[in-house]
């Protein structure tokens, strides 16, 4: 099953986009993405590069969940597509629960933080992965990032 994740502005509270799925019957999948900010791929502070990455379903232990487990590349390694809320840039007092990863969620909002402060986040994250999981079944898969126009990292940190 081919995947895309298409990335909108990137901002120190994270780079927010779309995945969309389409089944070889052609139903489609939808939902919101956040992803760190782009910091030129470093390892746990970014994002990861826009590329085609096979992927797999995995079991996660310390999510007790299955997830999508990226291929390594790009000096990358362990890089999931999972639950959670925060993506933001840890330097400048944000919260973060992905090191590379990518949050699935039905929409954005504002949660709170644990230094209780309003910070954007990614909600209904578990039961999106869950429907996520369900929908690609078992196999490889490709997912393929993208920025969307307008987007890429030097025209958004121009």
């Amino acid at each position: 099953m081919n995947i895309v994740i298409t990335r909108k502005q990137s901002t120190s509270s994270g780079t927010p986009g779309e995945l969309v799925a389409v089944n070889p019957s052609g139903e489609a999948f939808t939902c919101s993405t956040l992803e760190l900010p782009w910091q030129n791929n470093t390892p746990g502070v970014s994002c990861i590069v826009d590329d085609s990455y096979r992927a797999t379903i995995w079991h996660s232990d310390h999510l007790d969940c299955d997830v999508l487990r990226l291929e390594d590349k790009h000096g990358r390694q362990n890089c999931l597509i999972h639950c959670g809320n925060f993506a933001g840039d840890v330097s400048l007092g944000m919260e973060t629960q992905v090191h590379g990863c990518t949050l699935v969620g039905s929409r954005y909002g504002s949660l709170v933080n644990d230094d209780g402060d309003g910070q954007l986040a990614i909600l209904e994250s578990r039961v999106t992965l869950a429907k996520l999981i369900a929908f690609v079944d078992s196999g490889e898969h490709t997912v393929n990032y993208q920025w969307a126009a307008g987007c890429e990292p030097t025209a958004c940190h121009a």
